[in-house]
């Protein structure tokens, strides 16, 4: 549950710090001191969207800090398991900032994390209902959703196999659209990547195989050359009577008689035999590069062809071989990727019955059990609004199946609440019968039922009590205590009787400090609660008999308490 709220320059709220506990707390004040402002804050802890508008005028920066201690057993900590954040104590501590940049920053037991993950996190921690609420149940097209939130388990994976099947099923049915519409151009696509793949695939090309066929043309084209300079250099190494190679033998020799005199002589001597050495292994290479020596014309031919290919096909693919490799290698991927025949429309076709065929089973087996879900919500619905003293309202969910061409996300079913508040009259759909309060007791025997299946710790009722008052006002308070007993309540109200009922509650003030709006909180003692209350029931003007009756009102508040506990 929410222990500890903070809150620094968040619209007329310079500094707050407030302390819950358990139970339910009535937020009370004025229209306009700030109630729904601190829900609001609230919000932001839990990962609703953010605005540079939230921040105090003439503030850099917005805060807004949270603390909530969580039972061992909530599914919360598993998200923070796959998020790697500690929670050793069972306390989940939340802070976010706003700056006037649009800079968010989130962070959760001091970790740093984004929005979605505060989401993640705070749909375990609160749950809001206000206006939002009576919108979506105002909008028939929610009332489905509405409904499978009171399913069971069984039901909840039946639905995430039949929503994993649909999106395949779309998939497929979006591809065949897709084929159908494109299919000339698909098919002309894959006649030009054929050709392309053909064309280089069929050369055969290789790494480096250019620059190869560069150096052997070059000594094919320059064959006379090469040969007459080899023959030139090989004969003044070796012929002419006495070659080079001999003339430094020669010369080798007469410095081995004299090296031994002088250290300069020997210097010399190892210059001239190693140079001997290795002029007479050079004319040994040359010879051997003479002897393997030869000229095909006809080869030469061929390198000339053959680079006429690489060029051609650089010119296409390349500029460069390695480039024209990689568009053949890029071609094959792509014809993969389309994976299309004369017999795949037909294949995918065949497929997308299949889904279909298994999709209207499940569909079935889904509408089967939520009218089982909906026997039971119409018998809690109906036993709640007598407690809310609409004694004589029936609430019924009409089901209509969709056709088989109709297939959604959510199944075969179309869902409507409908209602019927007087004996007598037929039902009709909710969003055109009922009044703003009586939706709002509507909305509260939903929140009633589910109280004890929701996997929160805290909701939050914001103004849901808005267009009721007499023995209705006390209903609905005794109704929201009773949700209290399961989970912590914190509750916006103009309603006395529902105020009287809280377990603490807080008064909202506004104030100008300094020619500037500020929200002031109290926590009320009970003597502060009589006047709070006083004022709740007089308006403007505060009698005696005013506080005479706020009192009786408050020590009846107690009474039922006892009652209901």
């Amino acid at each position: 549950m929410l222990k500890e709220l903070i809150i620094n320059n968040f619209a007329i709220i310079n500094e707050l710090r407030l302390d819950f506990n358990k139970g339910m707390t009535a937020l009370t004040g004025e229209t306009g001191a700030g109630k729904s402002i601190i829900i609001d804050a609230l919000g932001l802890l839990v990962g609703s969207r953010s605005s540079i508008d939230f921040i105090r005028t003439g503030k850099d920066k917005l805060k807004v800090q949270g603390l909530f201690e969580v039972n061992s057993d909530s599914p919360v900590f598993a998200i923070l398991d796959h998020y790697g954040i500690d929670h050793s104590d069972n306390s989940i501590i939340i802070n976010r900032e706003i700056n006037r940049k649009g800079r968010n920053v989130c962070r959760i037991n001091n970790e740093l994390v984004k929005t979605n993950t505060l989401k993640d996190v705070g749909r375990f921690l609160v749950e809001i209902h206000g206006q939002n609420q009576q919108q979506e149940l105002m909008d028939e097209d929610n009332h489905i959703d509405i409904l499978d939130r009171y399913s069971d388990d069984e039901f909840q994976k039946d639905f995430s196999k039949y929503q994993e099947l649909f999106h395949q099923y779309q998939e497929k049915t979006a591809r065949l659209r897709a084929i159908q519409k494109d299919s000339q151009n698909i098919v002309q696509r894959i006649d030009m990547l054929k050709f392309q793949i053909e064309e280089i695939d069929s050369a055969q090309l290789r790494k480096g195989e250019d620059e190869e066929l560069e150096t052997e043309k070059n000594h094919l084209a320059n064959f006379e050359k090469i040969n007459s300079r080899l023959q030139e250099s090989y004969r003044i190494l070796s012929e002419n009577n006495i070659g080079s190679v001999d003339s430094l033998g020669n010369v080798r020799d007469s410095l081995d008689d004299i090296k031994g005199f002088d250290k300069t002589y020997q210097e010399l001597y190892d210059s001239i035999n190693g140079a001997y050495y290795q002029i007479q292994d050079d004319a040994a290479t040359i010879s051997d590069a003479l002897e393997n020596l030869d000229f095909d014309e006809d080869r030469l031919d061929d390198i000339q062809k053959r680079l006429n290919v690489i060029d051609g096909l650089e010119k296409k693919y390349g500029p460069t071989l390695d480039e024209v490799i990689q568009y053949g290698q890029n071609a094959h991927d792509e014809l993969d990727k389309i994976d299309i025949d004369d017999t795949t429309e037909d294949k995918l076709v065949e497929s997308i019955e299949k889904d279909k065929a298994k999709l209207l089973i499940l569909g079935k087996s889904l509408s089967d059990k939520r009218h089982t879900t909906a026997n039971e919500l119409e018998k809690s619905i109906n036993k709640q609004l007598k407690e809310l003293f609409m004694k004589n309202a029936k609430f019924s969910v009409q089901f209509k199946t969709l056709d088989g061409d109709s297939l959604t996300e959510k199944g075969i079913d179309q869902v409507i609440f409908n209602l019927k508040t007087n004996v007598g009259e037929d039902f009709k759909p909710l969003v055109r019968v009922a009044s703003g309060g009586e939706l709002s007791r509507v909305i509260l025997a939903f929140e009633a039922i589910i109280a004890e299946k929701m996997n929160v710790d805290t909701i939050i009722f914001d103004e849901i009590d808005t267009g009721v008052s007499g023995r209705v006002a006390q209903a609905i308070g005794d109704k929201i205590y009773r949700v209290a007993q399961s989970v912590q309540v914190l509750c916006i109200t103009h309603l006395p009787q529902v105020a009287a009922m809280s377990d603490q509650q807080f008064e909202i003030k506004k104030e100008t400090v300094k020619n500037k709006t500020q929200t002031k909180v109290s926590l009320l003692n009970d003597q502060d609660r009589i006047e709070a209350v006083s004022l709740m029931l007089a308006g403007t003007k505060i009698t005696d008999l005013t506080r005479e009756h706020a009192q009786e009102l408050l020590e009846l508040a107690q009474g039922e308490q006892k009652r209901l506990d």
